[in-house]
């Protein structure tokens, strides 16, 4: 009896050990596929770091050029491309890479949309897509990061409206849209579920309405910049509440300067 105790418990660790390995191998198959259908899209890496380092055979991934992974997961965490003079598109499965929570691949010649399914990296925490020639509208899908720390999606051809759902992620600390071609009012309620916002840009658009009166809700807010915009209308009273605010730029809309804001007019350049 105690001996066929031994041979099931025996064989229990090794079931449970096959199929932790298994796992670890499919997690890891996952991701390498993710990442090979990223080098797919690359049209143009002059350097040739991507064709020669990201290869089927002889190499792992964690010995990639730009890839960063989990000793204890096993997984990619962080994509780091920034500045390589890489050209193509994001492909769809950038999605599948489930424990990312790093992703730079600014400063490149990146075109096309930005795909719906970076909204699957619920642990990714740095987005930053900006200096390329990305265009078509942000996903709403990005909104659906519950971790998501800085999105930096600034110097692309991106238009559309902001999406609303970005203004519910409370993680967020920065949020770069300036330098595209993004259209419509931003909501007053804006800043209700941003308590640790501390840099908004969205300078270098073609926003309109009023500024959001709601503002002083980022209570954490020390950059604001949304100067180079269709503004109109006058400064909202609650814009003076924001006492942790170090620079403000207002500048380059239609934007009127009401009685309390008069001594503010130098310093943002309303116009």
């Amino acid at each position: 009896m105690m001996a066929r105790a031994i041979i099931v418990g025996f064989l229990l660790l090794i079931y449970c050990i096959n199929n932790i390995s298994a796992s670890v191998i499919r997690n890891i198959s996952t991701d390498k596929s993710a990442l090979l259908a990223f080098k797919a899209q690359i049209t143009n890496d002059p350097n040739e770091i991507l064709s020669k380092n990201w290869t089927q055979q002889g190499t792992t991934v964690c010995s990639w050029i730009g890839v960063s992974r989990s000793t204890k997961h096993q997984r990619v965490v962080a994509l780091n491309l920034k500045s390589l003079r890489l050209g193509g598109s994001v492909p769809k499965e950038i999605g599948n890479l489930s424990f990312l929570s790093f992703l730079e691949i600014g400063n490149n010649t990146f075109i096309g949309e930005i795909p719906n399914e970076v909204g699957f990296l619920k642990k990714l925490k740095y987005l930053s897509l900006q200096m390329n020639n990305l265009t078509g509208q942000i996903p709403q899908s990005l909104g659906f990061l519950p971790r998501l720390e800085l999105l930096d999606l600034s110097e692309n051809d991106l238009f559309g409206n902001v999406p609303l759902s970005i203004f519910n992620v409370s993680s967020l600390k920065l949020i770069d849209l300036g330098f595209n071609d993004l259209t419509g009012t931003l909501p007053n309620d804006m800043c209700s579920n941003l308590p640790l916002l501390q840099s908004l840009f969205m300078a270098h658009n073609h926003l309109v309405g009023e500024l959001p009166s709601g503002l002083d809700k980022c209570t954490q807010l020390k950059y604001l910049s949304l100067s180079y915009n269709r503004f109109t209308g006058n400064l909202p009273r609650d814009m003076w509440n924001m006492s942790k605010l170090e620079d403000m730029f207002l500048g380059w809309n239609n934007l009127s300067v009401n009685v309390l804001a008069l001594s503010w007019e130098r310093v943002i350049g309303v116009k």
